[in-house]
């Protein structure tokens, strides 16, 4: 049985279908990456997995559903969603005066007592995310102290004390640099492939040439329909060469990139 499925997903507002016919189904370990124009309904179909959006009402989705572990995502509760999936956000205004302790300490929440005291067991894991991530010895730092990149590792940091089986991340790395970009979607890969507790992580990103590089599979968004497969298999069936369709602009295999078309 698989840890995720998605069945015959729309996605819209309203009247409005912005999305239709997404299927899916995946297992711990491993890496996606969330790949499509802008518009696509990339950032709603995270929050909707994440139980953070009801599946959208329509006449034409009532056969959708979203099944973890096999069992309708409706049935379980806010305490149980919280064990099954993390769901990191765009970088957003940090609060002054809140320390990178504090801002991890956040996601253990649902474990904690009714005034959200920590215990030494949470302690422990608070110290054992901030070094997964690097950033051992930060737990004094003011958050507003970190760099982009620094900051964003904390928000990995808070999603490895959830503790949750399922981590979505919406747009990792859309303010880091070339080296953090990099340095960022390595340690979700890593944290993916633990051996002693490995994660099905899923992120939203434009960066296609680190997608096809360091993901073990992707979801490709398009006019033309919704794909996944391996980074192989999307380049050799064409489908990501179905991403944009932009007139003078043409998908090179070779660099794994999308180039002027100079014929």
């Amino acid at each position: 049985m698989s840890l995720l499925k998605i069945n015959n997903l729309s996605l819209g507002y309203g009247e409005k279908c912005i999305f239709s016919g997404i299927d899916a189904c995946e297992d711990e370990g491993c890496l996606i990456a969330l790949l499509g124009s802008n518009g696509r309904g990339k950032s709603t179909l995270l929050r909707t997995i994440a139980g953070l959006e009801d599946i959208w009402n329509s006449d034409e989705n009532k056969e959708a559903s979203i099944l973890y572990d096999g069992k309708p995502l409706k049935d379980y509760s806010r305490k149980e969603i919280s064990a099954l999936v993390s769901f990191v956000s765009p970088l957003t205004d940090r609060t002054r005066y809140l320390t990178v302790k504090d801002m991890v300490a956040i996601s253990s929440y649902w474990r904690t007592n009714w005034i959200g005291a920590s215990n030494p067991e949470e302690e422990k894991r608070i110290e054992e995310a901030l070094k997964m991530v690097g950033l051992e010895g930060f737990s004094g730092r003011d958050c507003t102290s970190l760099s982009d990149g620094e900051y964003q590792r904390a928000t990995i940091a808070g999603a490895l004390v959830q503790d949750s089986r399922i981590i979505l991340l919406d747009e990792p790395t859309a303010f880091l640099d070339v080296a953090n970009k990099f340095l960022v979607t390595r340690l979700l890969k890593k944290i993916a492939h633990r051996d002693q507790d490995k994660k099905l992580i899923i992120f939203s990103t434009h960066d296609l040439q680190l997608a096809l590089q360091i993901c073990d599979r992707l979801w490709v968004m398009t006019e033309g329909g919704f794909f996944t497969g391996t980074p192989k298999q999307m380049v050799e069936d064409g489908k990501v060469e179905k991403m944009f369709d932009v007139e003078g602009v043409r998908f090179d295999r070779q660099k794994l990139a999308f180039v002027p078309n100079e014929g």
